[in-house]
């Protein structure tokens, strides 16, 4: 009776309610996303409450808009099992959703556009810390009025003016040999790395991507650290400068070719861990947490749908979803236990280094006094990206390799899924289209880098 009398006063109050949250009412496929996940329904306890929002905007979006256009980086795969969810909490609003890997397609485009006074989309996912360039052109809603924006998103990762949230967290701290390192060695801030000698002498691997984690412990703790601490650790460690990726440092410290290594993702070590490997990851303070973040454009066509999306998307039901469908960790400030979070002690109640408002500006600082340490350490830097016309000699590995001459030389280049544009034809294509014998212009760092286009006939 007290609930059914709480559900009469909010319709009358003018708020409308997704169905309850009680187990056997959830959607489903929230049940099977549960089960599979083997999570009890108790997780989402109060997302009933977080899915009320004004009535009008449900009015509005069934009955006027019926439709969201969201830009964003997921897979059509992943993407189905969060949208399978979508669909019976919210029928008659349906998404429109593009996959836009390359950044300028995803979000300088949409904001040109919007300069244009046109809508490509209501929202873009993955802003890769480019919220400002959306801020400049006031381009952006407020999500102020978002009630799990609110109430779910931890503080540290708002903006100052509430155009963007958070939607995915990931960890990027430190990754050790768990055979050659103690955990009383392990460093419990960032400063007694660096005033310790337990780490140098090339026992500290580092991996040339400081804007994944020394950006935000700069923009936290200002200029004059950053450079401090950059000095002591470049020349008074004396690391091992490498020029493999992040995945490939992991390898290096598994086989014991450092002690530890820095940056390393815990989502990335976890796996390797779970299956026997010898490493850990630690998190000295503050913990660099960076964040990938949505924004909605203003006046959007479809304010309404993309509030109520983003609203759903920031619950624990659209965060869970989102694990489920490619393994992001939640920022979500009630799903930051082990069901999600492999090693939770080592960022429960510590500080959190984020990127700020400014994290663009601090970049280009950090860059200049980075690179020459980087460079006067021995560090490699890849050559610069030339555009070849070629024919395709060989194709291996599904398209991840390309085989080809130039100049008389043999060389190859590499293919991203996500990050190689390919056309075939004038199409937009997939590795698996290009074949041997078709003449196509690449544009690659020489010596078998990875391509940024492929252009074939």
């Amino acid at each position: 009776m007290k609930r059914m009398m709480m559900i009469a006063a909010t319709v009358a109050a003018g708020i409308g309610m997704a169905p309850l949250a009680n187990a056997a009412d959830l959607p489903k496929t929230t049940q099977k996303m549960l089960k599979a996940l083997k999570l009890n329904a108790s997780i989402l306890k109060g997302v009933d409450q977080e899915l009320t929002v004004p009535k009008a905007w449900l009015k509005t979006a069934r009955n006027k808009e019926k439709i969201v256009k969201i830009y964003t980086t997921m897979r059509p795969k992943a993407w189905k099992k969060m949208n399978d969810i979508w669909k019976e909490r919210y029928p008659g609003i349906e998404l429109k959703h593009s996959e836009v890997r390359g950044a300028g397609r995803r979000y300088i485009r949409p904001l040109a556009a919007f300069k244009e006074g046109r809508y490509l989309t209501d929202i873009v996912m993955g802003l890769s810390g480019n919220v400002y360039l959306f801020r400049n052109a006031n381009a952006f809603h407020s999500l102020a009025d978002i009630p799990t924006y609110k109430s779910a998103v931890p503080d540290a990762t708002k903006q100052k003016d509430h155009i963007a949230a958070a939607t995915r967290s990931r960890y990027w701290c430190m990754s050790y040999n768990t055979k050659r390192v103690k955990k009383s060695d392990l460093p419990k801030t960032w400063d007694d790395l660096v005033n310790s000698k337990r780490f140098g002498g090339k026992k500290l691997l580092i991996g040339n991507r400081p804007n994944n984690w020394l950006l935000n412990l700069w923009e936290a703790k200002g200029d004059d650290w950053g450079r401090d601490f950059t000095t002591k650790m470049m020349k008074g460690l004396k690391p091992q400068l490498r020029k493999e990726g992040m995945s490939g440092l992991l390898q290096l410290v598994i086989l014991g070719e450092g002690d530890a290594a820095i940056p390393s993702a815990m989502n990335r070590v976890a796996p390797l861990h779970d299956k026997g490997a010898p490493i850990g990851h630690h998190c000295p303070t503050p913990v660099v947490n960076t964040v990938s973040e949505l924004g909605v454009f203003k006046n959007a066509p479809h304010i309404n749908g993309a509030k109520i999306w983003v609203n759903w998307f920031l619950s624990k039901e659209g965060q869970i979803a989102q694990y489920w469908a490619n393994k992001s960790t939640p920022v979500h400030k009630g799903l930051q236990g082990k069901e999600f979070i492999r090693w939770p002690a080592s960022v429960k109640g510590k500080a959190l280094a984020v990127h700020g408002t400014d994290s663009a500006a601090t970049s280009v600082r950090l860059a200049k006094f980075w690179n020459p340490l980087w460079l006067g350490g021995g560090g490699y830097i890849p050559p610069k990206a030339s555009i070849v016309t070629v024919k395709l000699e060989a194709v291996k590995r599904g398209g991840r390799r390309i085989h080809f001459t130039v100049n008389g030389k043999k060389d190859k280049a590499k293919v991203s899924r996500s990050r190689t544009k390919i056309e075939v034809g004038g199409k937009s294509a997939k590795r698996k289209d290009m074949k041997v014998g078709m003449t196509c212009k690449v544009k690659y760092p020489a010596g078998g880098g990875e391509a940024k286009y492929i252009k074939c006939n």
